[in-house]
């Protein structure tokens, strides 16, 4: 029994030299984190992304050189004639040469050539004691001209095909009493304007010149450039 009570008490100086072997031997979690440390990479904190600078504010878009061109278009204005058309052919030129300007007559075969008349009274209140002398007279045929120009507050007694029925007319009209009654070639028939490169602004201004029984309204280019066409 001796020589088991020496065994028993051998193993267990054995198993007490193992234990505290391995506890030297063995590295705590610090000194593991040490020997590990060449290993362990330090994070780097994360960077938020920088937001996006605003889209600039585009300026607002100029207006072209050519936007502000006023448009310029094509008209016929009319119709005229006698002293009106030469103040129309005035107001024309002070547009030139900007403009481009045609005439176009609108007289038709047979228009009648010669007029009797009596001339223009110095106010309309004069015209007007003419045509009720007339009409004192019985010529009832006649028509007060109030158009500004050389022959406004004139009396126009009639229209005529031939000089010489002009010229008798006006007689007999004397023969009655009125003394200032004449007779002469008519301003032939009536004329228009085709007007090329003229802005809306301008056929606005024209319009306004107080020319009654006139209008200015857009035609085709193309008939001004056959009227300008050689023949």
């Amino acid at each position: 029994m001796k020589w088991l009570f020496l065994l028993l008490l051998l193993a267990n100086l054995i198993l007490a030299t193992w234990s505290e072997f391995g506890r030297q031997t063995s590295p705590s979690p610090l000194t593991r984190q040490e020997i590990d440390a060449d290993r362990i990479k330090i994070a780097q904190p994360v960077q938020k992304a920088p937001a996006p600078a605003p889209a600039p504010v585009s300026a607002p878009t100029a207006v072209s050189a050519a936007a502000s061109v006023p448009v310029k278009s094509c008209y016929r204005w009319g119709a005229f004639s006698g002293d009106a058309l030469d103040r129309a052919r005035r107001a024309l030129q002070r547009l030139a040469p900007s403009v481009t300007v045609a005439e176009r007559s609108l007289a038709k075969a047979g228009t009648l050539g010669f007029w009797a008349y009596i001339p223009p009274a110095k106010s309309k209140k004069e015209a007007l004691e003419n045509i009720r002398k007339l009409d004192a007279l019985g010529i009832r045929d006649h028509f007060l001209i109030q158009e500004t120009g050389k022959w406004q507050y004139a009396v126009s007694l009639g229209i005529f095909h031939t000089e010489d029925a002009a010229k008798r007319y006006a007689a007999s009209v004397r023969g009655k009493g009125v003394k200032s009654a004449a007779s002469a070639r008519r301003d032939g028939g009536e004329v228009e304007f085709l007007i090329a490169n003229l802005s809306e602004s301008e056929a606005s201004e024209l319009g306004k010149l107080g020319f009654p029984k006139t209008r200015i309204e857009p035609m085709d280019c193309r008939a001004i450039k056959e009227k300008a066409s050689p023949d």
